[in-house]
C-alpha cells in the first residue's frame, strides 16, 4: 500500500523529525510512503491545485498568521472530505477545539518513534478496513456497489414494501431491504441506529444541535434524548487523542 502524506509545520526541525519517523515506520511495516513537507497551510492547499492528493495530513495547529484547525476544516469541507487529519501540537488545550475537524489523532510534541509507529499501524489497518464495498439492489433488481465510507445514513422510506434510501454526500439511492438487517451488517463499521427508521454513520456527524444531528454535508437528522446520549458517547469515543504513545 502507498500512502501519500503531507506534513505541514512552520518549524523546520519538527518537520524533519516527523519525516524521519514516518520513513522509519514505512520501512518497518513494509509500505511505501510518499511524503511532502510544507512550512505553511497556504502552500499545502495550493498543492491540491497541482493534482496532489493526500491520504494523511500531519498538521501543526499554531503557525504564524495561520490556525491549523481552521485550515484543516477548510480542506475537509471543500477539498477532500476523506483525508485523515492528524494534529501535532505543543498545546494539548487545543484538543477540544480540534473536534470540529474530526481528527484521527491529536499528538502532543515532542513526537516519538513509538507514538508514530502505533499511529501508522492504526492508519494502515483502518485504511484497509474502510475500503469495504457493499452491494444494494433497487426495485428493478439493478445492483449498485457502494463504499460504506460514502454512506451518510440509511433511512426506511416504506417499511411495508421494504424500501430504503441510502443517503450519500449529495445524492441518494433507493433500494430494497430491511433497516435492522443493515444495522447488523454495519454495526462493526461505526453505524448506529439514530431512531427506528434511521441508521447513521458516526464518521459523518459534524455536531449535535439540541435534538438534531448535523452531518458534514449539512443534512439534519432528528434524534431522541435517549438515543442522543448514546450516540454522543459513541461519537466522542471515536476521537482518539495520543500523547506520545499514551492517551491524554
Amino acid at each position: 500500500m502507498t500512502l501519500d502524506i503531507a506534513i505541514c509545520d512552520d518549524n523546520e526541525n519538527d518537520r524533519s523529525i516527523l519525516n524521519s519517523l514516518l520513513t522509519n515506520s514505512a520501512f518497518k511495516y513494509d509500505h511505501c510512503f510518499k511524503i511532502k513537507m510544507f512550512s505553511n497551510c497556504s502552500d499545502l492547499i495550493n498543492s491540491y491545485n497541482s493534482s496532489s492528493k493526500y491520504d494523511v495530513i500531519f498538521m501543526d495547529i499554531e503557525m504564524p498568521h495561520e490556525n491549523g484547525i481552521d485550515k484543516a476544516y477548510h480542506i475537509k469541507n471543500t477539498i477532500c472530505h476523506n483525508v485523515i487529519i492528524v494534529f501535532v501540537s505543543n498545546y494539548p488545550e487545543y484538543m477540544q477545539d480540534s473536534f470540529k475537524v474530526h481528527p484521527y489523532y491529536f499528538i502532543q510534541k515532542p513526537v516519538t518513534a513509538s507514538c508514530i509507529d502505533k499511529l501508522i499501524c492504526d492508519i494502515l489497518r483502518d485504511t484497509n478496513y474502510n475500503k469495504i464495498l457493499i452491494t444494494v439492489i433497487d426495485g428493478y433488481k439493478n445492483e449498485f456497489t457502494i463504499n460504506i465510507n460514502d454512506i451518510y445514513y440509511i433511512e426506511t422510506i416504506d417499511s411495508k414494501n421494504k424500501e430504503l434510501s441510502f443517503h450519500l454526500q449529495s445524492s441518494s439511492l433507493k433500494a430494497k431491504g430491511i433497516l435492522s438487517s443493515w444495522n447488523e451488517k454495519l454495526h462493526d463499521y461505526s453505524f448506529h441506529m439514530c431512531s427506528r427508521t434511521v441508521l447513521i454513520n458516526l464518521a459523518h456527524i459534524h455536531y449535535f444541535d439540541g435534538l438534531q444531528i448535523i452531518l458534514d454535508n449539512n443534512a439534519t437528522i432528528p434524534v431522541s434524548s435517549k438515543n442522543k446520549k448514546l450516540l454522543m458517547s459513541k461519537y466522542l469515543n471515536k476521537i482518539v487523542a495520543v500523547n506520545c504513545g499514551g492517551l491524554l
